[in-house]
C-alpha cells in the first residue's frame, strides 16, 4: 500500500510540474529578437606555389659540405643522385643508409632534411617459446 501511495504522488507531482510550466508567460514579451549582422570582408587569398616534397632513401657514396651524392636501388637497377645542401651534414659519413627528402627546384634537387636510417633487430618478446621441429620417425613423447 506505501508503494502505490508513493507512486501516486511521484504521477501527481510529475503533473503539477509540466502543467506549470506550460503556464508561464513569454519571457520576451512580444520582443522581436534580430540579430545585427556584420559583413566581413574575405581575407586575402595568397596563392603561393606548393613546394612537392620527394624522398629518397640510398647509400652515401658522396658528402661536402654543400653536397650529397647518394646511391640508391630502384627496381634492380642502382642508381645516383646529386643533392645540394642547405647546411653542412656533421653526423653524416661515406657509407652511411640515410634517408632525404628534398624538392626539386630548377632542375636541381634541393636537399631540406637528411636522416640516418636505423635498421631495427626483430626480437620475439620474453617469456615466449620457440617452436622445435622434431623429424617423422623419431620417438617423442
Amino acid at each position: 500500500m506505501k508503494s502505490w501511495l508513493a507512486i501516486f504522488f511521484c504521477v501527481v507531482f510529475i503533473c503539477a510540474t509540466a502543467s506549470f510550466a506550460v503556464d508561464q508567460p513569454d519571457p520576451y514579451g512580444g520582443k522581436s529578437t534580430t540579430v545585427k549582422t556584420v559583413p566581413i570582408k574575405p581575407a586575402p587569398q595568397k596563392t603561393l606555389p606548393r613546394e612537392t616534397r620527394m624522398r629518397a632513401t640510398g647509400k652515401v657514396i658522396e658528402i661536402s659540405p654543400a653536397a650529397l651524392k647518394i646511391e640508391r636501388n630502384v627496381k634492380g637497377t642502382i642508381e645516383t643522385m646529386d643533392f645540394s645542401l642547405v647546411k653542412p651534414l656533421d653526423k653524416i659519413k661515406v657509407g652511411d643508409e640515410v634517408a632525404v627528402s628534398y624538392i626539386a627546384k630548377d632542375n636541381q634537387n634541393i636537399a631540406k632534411r637528411v636522416s640516418k636510417v636505423t635498421k631495427k633487430k626483430v626480437t620475439p618478446p620474453n617469456g615466449t617459446k620457440t617452436a622445435v621441429i622434431i623429424p617423422p620417425g623419431t620417438p617423442g613423447k
